[in-house]
């Protein structure tokens, strides 16, 4: 089975900050509750996204490059050398391209943390829900995992109060690696090319289906 959280061979921190986020969602205070209403608010608002980013692991890999987001539905995370790696959406999955192998691997959509970023709609009471909410002076941290299999893994989105802007997210895996990427200059709601999200498969030789 191929585990890829959104970009995982290298996307997050060691968090033992984060990690004790303080007051889980069901028993959330009023300004947790008040906190996640505003980020899901704020998500459905942001269109696109044009940004460059920078990706530490726990495990100690890092990398850098440039994220495209046209919601619904078209992702790009495009690599700088030396890493090997583009990541697309399309339509309902989500795909893997490792240039230096000529491989492509596709994974369904709904089971990676990128269904937040593309979606049309954004809701934590669905597929998703808040496990902890956590909120300072100057930013929210909010926890979320799948509804179904919480003990897969999950995502910290980490957002700026004033003004309410995304800041980073950290994807934590059921092996407790942690990845987490960081824009960089980010451009929200800004015309994108739409000839970056354009996903030729006939470049690659070899194509596989994560499970």
């Amino acid at each position: 089975m191929k585990h890829f959280p959104l970009a995982r061979p290298l996307f997050a921190l060691g968090l033992a900050a984060i990690l004790a986020l303080a007051a889980p969602a069901g028993a959330a205070a009023q300004g947790g509750i008040d906190a996640v209403e505003r980020v899901e608010a704020y998500l459905r608002s942001v269109r696109t996204i044009d940004s460059d980013f920078v990706q530490s692991s726990s495990n100690g890999e890092s990398a850098r490059g440039r994220l495209y987001v046209e919601r619904p539905g078209s992702l790009r995370l495009d690599y700088a050398p030396p890493t090997t790696l583009q990541i697309f959406v399309n339509g309902s999955w989500l795909i893997y391209v490792d240039t230096r192998l000529e491989e492509v691997t596709h994974v369904p959509l709904a089971r990676t943390p990128a269904a937040f970023l593309v979606g049309d709609d954004v809701s934590f009471s669905g597929k998703m829900e808040v496990d902890k909410v956590a909120v300072d002076a100057q930013t929210i941290r909010i926890q979320v995992v799948q509804t179904e299999d919480p003990e897969s893994g999950s995502v910290i989105l980490t957002f700026g109060r004033q003004p309410m802007v995304l800041k980073n997210w950290t994807v934590i895996d059921a092996q407790g690696v942690q990845t987490r990427v960081a824009l960089v200059k980010p451009r929200f709601n800004g015309p994108v090319d739409r000839s970056v999200f354009d996903f030729d498969p006939d470049k690659y030789i070899r194509t596989q289906t994560g499970e």
